[in-house]
């Protein structure tokens, strides 16, 4: 490094100094504006051999979306039809659970990412096809690209709750999307999707008062939950009309949603932990039949936590059969079968469920 040498009292040194001064306090603000690593600790063990895919999302309109694959080959996923340009907020009201930087819900007719935590409140925007409604989303908030939901993105290339999300700048490099004002750099959205750390295969949760929920691995069971409520009936949840029978619809922070029904009709029930019940739109859903309500064995908090809110649980794919991820399954009279077919608005129609288990591969 070259460093100039001028007498102390010369006019040049005096410059000299007030401009090493104010650089210094440029660095400084600039490490001061920087996330400190232990803001973003849970990222820091991303590891490339768990990596099952990246979704890609161009801003700019007419450009397509694409699965990249860790064997750097890449799957069309049809062309964008918009991107946001503002955020919701507030969002959801279990996207208060979630982190900034990650995917706050997986769904059959939409993704919705949490850029960050404010006052309480998350900030969100929303991946969607072109092809589903869906009224959460808000206006303008939201990127858009052909598809129909129940596949593609929203079926065996949807995200996990918890999938770490980056904005690809103008340099083309991924910077951890934590900041709504990132979005103005944005040359792409990139979600990363990978394996979870740990080999679960299947959570079963026992189907009455008391009941116990818990998720098997190579290690045997491990319960993490008890029953509170079980749940009896169906419900008119709209984001079953892009599912298919039996499977995850939609995982978030404070929800599973399970269809019974064929894909484009409507009927299914849900899974709660006990916290969100009390949200105020949720409270009615300690009282109904076509809730599955969850408390941990010890009182502990479920919101947004492994493996059944977070990290697990995909929703399944509508047009493949095949495909066994985000399956569901029932035991009756002690034997597992499939769930049967309710629609609509039901009471007792899944009263003599026994168990439930949703599978992981």
């Amino acid at each position: 490094m070259f460093l100039p040498i001028f007498s102390e009292s010369s006019k040049i040194y005096q410059l000299y100094q007030r401009v090493l001064v104010l650089l210094c306090v440029i660095c400084g603000i600039g490490i001061l504006l920087t996330p400190l690593p232990s803001e973003a600790s849970i990222y820091l063990d991303e590891d490339p051999e768990r990596l099952l895919f990246t979704i890609r999302v161009p801003m700019t309109l007419g450009e397509h979306a694409q699965v990249l694959l860790p064997d750097e080959t890449s799957i069309d996923m049809g062309k964008v039809f918009a991107t946001p340009s503002k955020s919701r907020y507030p969002g959801f009201t279990a996207s208060k659970f979630g982190i900034g930087g990650q995917v706050i819900a997986s769904a059959a007719n939409a993704h919705h990412i949490q850029v960050s935590v404010e006052d309480g409140e998350g900030r969100t925007l929303s991946l969607l096809p072109s092809q589903t409604f869906v009224a959460a989303s808000g206006l303008d908030t939201s990127f858009v690209v052909d598809g129909i939901g129940g596949a593609g993105l929203w079926g065996k290339y949807s995200p996990f709750v918890g999938s770490p999300v980056y904005i690809v700048n103008q340099a083309g490099i991924p910077v951890l999307f934590n900041n709504i004002n990132l979005l103005k750099f944005a040359t792409a959205l990139d979600i990363r999707v990978y394996k979870p750390q740990s080999e679960v295969d299947y959570i079963e949760i026992e189907n009455i008062e008391g009941g116990h929920a818990w998720y098997h691995d190579i290690k045997g069971d491990h319960q993490f939950a008890i029953v509170e409520s079980p749940v009896s009936g169906t419900g008119r949840f709209q984001g079953t009309l892009y599912q298919g029978l039996g499977k995850v619809r939609a995982n978030h922070p404070g929800v599973i949603c399970i269809s019974t029904t064929e894909r484009f009709d409507i009927g299914g029930f849900q899974i709660v932990p006990l916290s969100h019940t009390y949200s105020k739109e949720m409270q009615k859903t300690r009282r109904m039949s076509q809730y599955i309500v969850l408390r941990g064995v010890d009182f502990e908090d479920l919101a947004g936590q492994a493996p059944f809110f977070r990290n697990y649980i995909r929703p399944g794919d509508a047009e493949d059969p095949d495909y066994h991820v985000g399956a569901v399954t029932c035991k009756v009279e002690g034997e597992w079968r499939d769930i049967p077919i309710v629609s609509g608005l039901t009471e007792n129609t899944l009263n003599k469920i026994e168990a439930f288990r949703i599978h992981f591969n």
